[in-house]
């Protein structure tokens, strides 16, 4: 139990009236009444109505008095004995008022004997007294019988009217939503977990006690193939609903991970895997296992070899890949150069499974630093063959860039060969796995995040697919958790793995800090859709105004009937009164201020079917630790490529293996003609030329997001274009290059001639048939004829000293052209 303080804040102390006063108030209120006499007629009136309600009880002691009085008096004294009890109270009056004592009366007796006697000596006869005692005797029996039947009365009368009068006052809940403590809640849930373990004994087995089985260990009923609910926030899930998924919703700090920390315990107290997104290492260092557990980051010492071919082997698993690799998430209005990309990838990663080349220093070096010419051939008759085509040169120079901006994290893997069995692979870990508990953990940390976000999300969205491909499974098996879920990229299988992944023994528990970062990444519907798929919701304190409402919101609201005290006074006590009017209205059962101002640890918890909200205190619980949350690299690698044919040299791989930089080397590579054209030229290198592979990844992202397009090459900038037969990229990929699109934009966009060409910009516009050639080169339906190639090749090496006015005049220049408007 949580230790409270011996008196409470402010924030738990529901006696103390808050006092607010409002600093922006101006002024005082013109009232005709003052606070005196305000407070003397409410007073009077308080006083008078209850007066009004205490008679009720007096006239009901006073009634059973009378009556029970006369009824003794009737059976206990005789007609003779009532006078000499009137005799008795007439002298005391006498006695009283001072009258004389010696005045004779007539007294008659019981024997019917008259005596005369001074009225002063009337109490003192034997007869009188014997008469005065009976009376007092049932004098006293009448007050006790009155009170044995006036005091239950009383009581019942005012405690019904205590009842009534609160009851009247009390708000009644109609219909909508509910929220209750959390004692009420535990036991509804317990009560109905009972019952189903009750039904599922009696059916599987009917020799058994359910009371039995309910108190026996978790193990041991999971022998029988009987469900253990997990425990959240110290409730137990209502029975098997733990697949029905649920998210944590929170601000930094407030106990997200107190939540993913005991239930990952549960898990592997229960043999259950977990697939866990780790951002900060807090999982790692209090449950990673060395030689049972798996921890997956580029850029971790402890990452075993992976590559996307571990768990791709079909057209249609490299595509599922290839869309959470590059992804379509943020402001990007253009879709284009993003699939594009990923027809590149998925149509290479084929090409290259065929040829054995399955490494990640393969996919880099086919890919990330071939040139175009090569990658063109290695694509030809494939459907990224008019993506790669020398003559859409810049369109495919874009194409490439959107894929090396995502996918450049795949050179920090470490590589093995293609059958080591040391190569990891998540879908023969979702499916084979044989170490009960054991967790896959995707690690990385805030710093690192922008290189290896794609990565992760890959990874992420790798495991969903793989717990999709399992065996149909009635019981629980594996648990996907997701500390901050919104710092991926958008998963595109986790809206497919919420709603299908209970019928394979999936459960996901997906973690935000607030609803509108969520919607970033998916979209408003999107995110609208995961919340709506992730059925429980644990909601502690937001820290905006929208999560606020919208953890309100999914509290929900409630049609309630309450009832308003009015109060009416004057000088005349016909006026004082007393009003109760009833009125119906649609709440919400929590606000979001209320929301927004939880303690730490302190929310409310709201499960799938029909159970009502409830009001939780996590409780903090310190684990061991038995793991450094994070290894990191002390030197970066990359892999070294060893081609599967002989032909291409042992020694080619990595970075050392992109096209050559240097003039010398590069001439080394051109055709003996084109070669003695450069030559004779005196063509030197172009200084201000920016390959583009040298656009880093963040300059590549920010022009993607804002323009819906990839930035153009520098080349295309400066109105350069590359001779035939030349590799185009003459850098090999780094990070840290000039970006093209900020010259653009800072106005150094000026016509670059090529070496040994001043004036050769005039030259560089199209003509209209070199137009239709790259358009359709784009579409994939465009066969460009021989005629086309000798004008390209002759276009691009021709001199035109400035006369060039003709038909290359009319049409666009091929740069805005091939920055693919679409």
């Amino acid at each position: 139990m949580a230790i409270r303080p011996e008196r409470e804040d402010i924030r738990f102390d529901r006696k103390r009236p808050a006092r607010i006063a409002h600093a922006s108030a101006r002024g005082n209120v013109v009232r005709n009444v003052g606070s005196f006499t305000r407070g003397t007629q409410l007073v009077r009136l308080q006083y008078m109505m209850a007066w009004q309600g205490i008679k009720v009880p007096l006239l009901i002691a006073l009634a059973c008095f009378l009556i029970l009085l006369c009824a003794f008096l009737s059976i206990r004294m005789d007609e003779h004995e009532v006078q000499l009890v009137e005799m008795r109270i007439y002298s005391g009056l006498w006695d009283w008022v001072d009258f004389n004592p010696r005045h004779l009366i007539n007294l008659t007796l019981p024997d019917g004997r008259i005596v005369h006697l001074p009225m002063g000596a009337v109490p003192y006869n034997p007869h009188v007294m014997l008469a005065w005692h009976k009376a007092w005797r049932c004098f006293w029996a009448s007050c006790l019988g009155a009170a044995f039947f006036s005091i239950p009365l009383t009581i019942w009368f005012f405690s019904l009217a205590r009842e009534r009068g609160s009851d009247i006052m009390k708000e009644r809940h109609e219909r909508g939503a509910m929220l209750v403590e959390r004692d009420v809640l535990l036991s509804e849930i317990t009560t109905y977990n009972h019952h189903k373990l009750t039904q599922a004994v009696a059916d599987r087995y009917p020799d058994l006690d359910p009371d039995k089985v309910a108190f026996a260990p978790p193990a041991r009923r999971q022998k029988l193939g009987l469900h253990v609910p997990y425990a959240i926030a110290g409730i137990p899930y209502p029975w098997d609903l733990e697949r029905t998924h649920g998210m944590l919703i929170g601000t930094t700090g407030t106990g997200k991970t107190t939540v993913l920390l005991d239930l990952i315990a549960q898990a592997r107290t229960r043999g259950h895997r977990c697939v866990i997104f780790d951002l900060t290492g807090v999982f790692v260092q209090h449950f990673y296992r060395a030689g049972l557990d798996h921890i997956i980051n580029p850029l971790d010492t402890r990452c075993p070899s992976w590559t996307i071919f571990s768990d791709c082997r079909s057209h249609v698993d490299f595509t599922a890949a290839a869309a959470a690799l590059i992804p379509s998430d943020g402001a990007n209005s253009e879709p284009f150069w993003v699939m594009a990309a990923r027809t590149l990838f998925v149509e290479m990663c084929i090409k290259l499974q065929e040829r054995g080349e399955t490494t990640n220093a393969a996919i880099a070096h086919r890919l990330m630093y071939a040139s175009l010419k090569d990658i063109h051939a290695q694509l030809r008759n494939t459907v990224a063959d008019p993506l790669t085509s020398e003559q859409a040169s810049r369109m495919a120079e874009s194409i490439r860039a959107v894929f090396n901006t995502n996918a450049q994290v795949l050179r920090y893997l470490p590589d093995v060969g293609a059958k080591d069995p040391a190569r990891f692979s998540i879908r023969r870990w979702i499916k084979e796995e044989a170490n009960p508990g054991s967790i896959l953990f995707i690690t990385s940390t805030h710093t690192h995040l922008h290189v290896t976000r794609s990565l992760m999300t890959l990874w992420m969205d790798l495991a969903v697919n793989a717990q999709l491909e399992t065996e149909r499974n009635v019981g629980l098996k594996t648990w996907f958790l997701f500390d901050e879920v919104h710092a991926l990229h958008r998963l595109p299988a986790l809206e497919h793995g919420l709603q299908t992944a209970r019928a394979y023994g999936g459960a996901f528990l997906l973690g935000i800090h607030s609803f509108e970062r969520l919607c970033e990444t998916y979209g408003r519907e999107g995110a609208t859709n995961l919340a709506a798929l992730a059925r429980t919701k644990l909601m502690l304190t937001a820290a905006d105004r929208a999560t606020a409402d919208f953890c309100s919101g999914i509290v929900g609201n409630r049609e309630v009937r309450e009832v308003d005290e009015a109060y009416s006074i004057g000088a005349a006590m016909s006026r004082d009164a007393a009003t109760i009017t009833p009125r119906t209205e649609v709440k919400p059962l929590i606000l979001p201020d209320d929301i927004m101002n939880f303690p730490s640890l302190y929310g409310i918890i709201k499960f799938p079917e029909g159970f009502p909200a409830a009001r939780i205190h996590l409780e903090w619980r310190a684990y061991p630790i038995i793991a450094e949350p994070f290894a990191e690299k002390k030197e970066i690698r990359f892999s070294e490529f060893k081609p599967a044919n002989d032909d291409e040299g042992a020694g080619d791989g990595g970075r050392e293996n992109a096209a050559p930089s240097r003039p010398a080397e590069r001439a080394d590579m051109l055709p003996e003609a084109e070669r003695k054209e450069e030559v004779g030229a005196g063509a030197a290198p172009d200084q201000n030329r920016v390959d583009a592979r040298e656009i880093t990844s963040a300059d590549m992202q920010a022009d993607t997001r804002s323009k819906g397009a990839p930035p153009k090459p520098a080349d295309e900038a400066s109105g350069a274009r590359p001779a035939p037969g030349a590799a185009f990229v003459e850098q090999p990929l780094r990070l840290g290059g000039p970006p093209a699109e900020r010259r653009e934009r800072d106005g150094q966009d000026k016509q670059a001639p090529l070496p040994g060409s001043p004036d050769s910009p005039r030259d560089q516009r199209p003509t209209q048939r070199e137009q239709q050639a790259l358009i359709d080169q784009r579409t994939g339906i465009g066969v460009v004829d021989e005629q086309d190639r000798h004008h390209d090749h002759h276009h691009a090496h021709g001199h035109d000293h400035g006369h060039g006015h003709g038909p290359h005049q009319s049409g666009p220049s091929l740069g805005d052209d091939s920055g693919m408007g679409m």
